[in-house]
């Protein structure tokens, strides 16, 4: 799954949301705190957070060709001789103005917390789960729409309109972590909030919400009268606990829509109307983290906002991480390298596009491949196993021993009838092995890195090397960690910065040293050489925007998950 990391269109920072809007929106707090008839209190000013609603004006009036016009009827365009070519039939469905009522609902939110509940099991019997819950308002607040003067329709204007609104709400929380691909650590989590019955009443009065609390099903049975109010609660179960950073995307919120039409789209003067049209609406997004290591998440600690947090914080770790590796494996990757006549630059991955961040792409596998060719020339085998130990540790030998052997040792006849066929493929033959098992296994390198595909790579892998398979990722992770070593040996970080801070002040000092660098090119292969071909995009995030911005504005295509502002 590719995804474009949505851009805020309102974001504001978490400190200047809790402002004048509440006063404004809100019934005013009474003056003596008197418990409700519950025995709770009203809930006191600032405890919740205030998303303005979207009043952008592109919303109400739009512009777009009419496809069925400007694609369907391309055969039948003409140049007319004597009057303007704008005044065909297809020039005239181009960049067409579609004027449109929009409404919006105002929300605002408490950060999510957790609640152990008793709820019924498949089996009917009650269990206690963990739910997590995010408590909102959501009010009617009419809409705007873009009206022309009656002796000048050039002339635009905005009005605003009361309606009753329907909210349709659509909660879905995700998360997307990580940044070493081919360990498998970047995934995506996706989750759509559940109706539990059992959780509405603790819930409500563990909140002190006076009156009736709505969950995502009962919302929609009643339309919100103008100026109404309205308390709900969305309700996620089986959370994977090891996510640190997660959005939870609202649609309901607004009518406000836009469309594409796909450029592979057939569309004819036969076709009907909206043809190969994909629509979206607009969809509100809530980020949220919290600095836990432990798996049981506490209210306490969840934090709003993580713009450029989570990139920055996996940047930092890969620091630290890169900087420890000596101490941990006993390696000098450094000399390694040198004795091999090898740099950093020389064991880069192949760019991305510009801003591209590729989910789905394994690592190359061509560095890994330069450093096999390298040993595969050293003919002595003990001036070989000392490059080789101290590139990848102690553990090093035996890492490439075994690939080596998994493509030449006796299998089972099943087995041995894939692998066959998987090194004809690539032509290498038994004696190839026998005689030449690094060049062998350097040319095997070659051919994977060729494959597509995370999945397709670890399939072609397992039957070429087996269980073996396995060791093949370590060695490239290593030898990712020994390429960020030597770059931060070149560059002038502070490395004593490095051994006493976390991954925060790691992220800082690498920032100090790249802010510096005036040539644009220069950073960008330190980048890829610290980070791999996505450290440049993942870098971007990091600064795009300051930590703290708590929300955005997004249309999101969920046929490929397309986001765009």
């Amino acid at each position: 799954m590719a995804r474009t990391p949505a851009t805020n269109r309102h974001s504001v920072p978490v400190a200047s949301v809790v402002i004048l809007a509440f006063a404004l929106w809100f019934t005013p707090p009474v003056q003596v705190a008197a418990a409700g008839p519950d025995g709770f209190r009203p809930l006191a000013p600032g405890v919740l957070t205030v998303i303005p609603a979207d009043i952008a004006a592109d919303d109400t009036l739009q512009r777009g060709d009419i496809p069925e016009i400007t694609r369907g009827l391309v055969d039948r365009e003409w140049t007319p001789k004597r009057d303007s070519a704008i005044g065909t039939l297809v020039e005239r469905g181009r960049n067409r103005t579609y004027p449109r009522d929009i409404w919006c609902l105002s929300f605002a939110f408490k950060v999510p917390r957790h609640i152990d509940v008793d709820v019924p099991g498949p089996d009917l019997k009650m269990r206690r789960k963990q739910l997590l819950y995010l408590i909102y308002q959501v009010k009617n607040i009419g809409g705007r729409r873009t009206v022309a003067a009656q002796d000048d329709p050039t002339k635009l204007s905005r009005e605003s309109f009361e309606t009753p609104i329907r909210f349709l709400p659509h909660f879905v929380l995700e998360s997307i972590e990580g940044l070493e691909a081919i360990e498998g650590s970047i995934s995506y989590r996706g989750y759509l909030d559940r109706v539990v019955p059992a959780a509405m009443e603790p819930i409500r009065r563990r909140e002190g919400v006076a009156g009736r609390l709505y969950d995502s099903a009962s919302m929609v049975e009643t339309e919100l009268a103008p100026g109404e109010s309205r308390w709900g609660v969305a309700i996620w179960e089986d959370i994977d606990p090891r996510i640190d950073y997660f959005s939870i995307f609202v649609r309901g919120l607004t009518n406000a829509i836009r469309w594409r039409v796909a450029a592979d789209a057939e569309i004819t003067a036969a076709s009907p109307p909206g043809i190969g049209t994909d629509h979206a609406l607009e969809s509100l997004r809530l980020d949220f983290w919290h600095p836990s290591d432990e798996t049981d998440l506490s209210e306490h600690e969840m934090q709003i906002g993580h713009a450029g947090l989570l990139e920055r914080m996996a940047i930092g770790v890969r620091l630290l991480e890169a900087f420890g590796r000596p101490r941990l494996t006993q390696a000098e990757a450094i000399e390694g390298l040198e004795q091999l006549g090898l740099s950093w630059r020389d064991l880069l991955e192949p760019a991305l596009a510009p801003g591209a961040i590729d989910r789905d792409a394994a690592h190359s596998l061509v560095p890994l491949e330069k450093v096999v060719s390298r040993l595969a020339a050293i003919k002595e085998p003990t001036a070989r196993g000392v490059v080789v130990r101290d590139l990848f540790g102690d553990a090093g030998i035996q890492w490439i021993e075994d690939l080596s052997r998994g493509l030449a040792a006796p299998v089972p006849a099943d087995r041995e009838a894939v692998r066959r066929t998987a090194l004809e493929s690539i032509g290498i033959t038994p004696d190839d092995l026998a005689q030449q098992p690094l060049d062998s296994l350097a040319k095997v390198l070659r051919a994977l890195d060729g494959v597509a595909g995370v999945g397709a790579r670890r399939a072609q892998a397992q039957a070429l090397f087996g269980p073996a398979a396995e060791r093949l990722d370590v060695l490239v992770k290593d030898l990712s960690l020994a390429r960020t070593l030597a770059i931060v040996h070149e560059i002038e970080i502070d490395r004593k910065r490095l051994s006493t801070t976390g991954p925060r002040g790691a992220f800082d000092a690498l920032h100090d040293v790249l802010e510096a660098e005036p040539d644009a090119g220069k950073r960008a292969r330190m980048l890829q050489g610290l980070l791999g071909a996505e450290g440049p995009a993942v870098y971007a995030a990091a600064t795009a925007l300051n930590e703290g911005i708590d929300h955005a504005w997004v249309f999101r295509y969920e046929i490929d998950d397309q986001v765009t502002n």
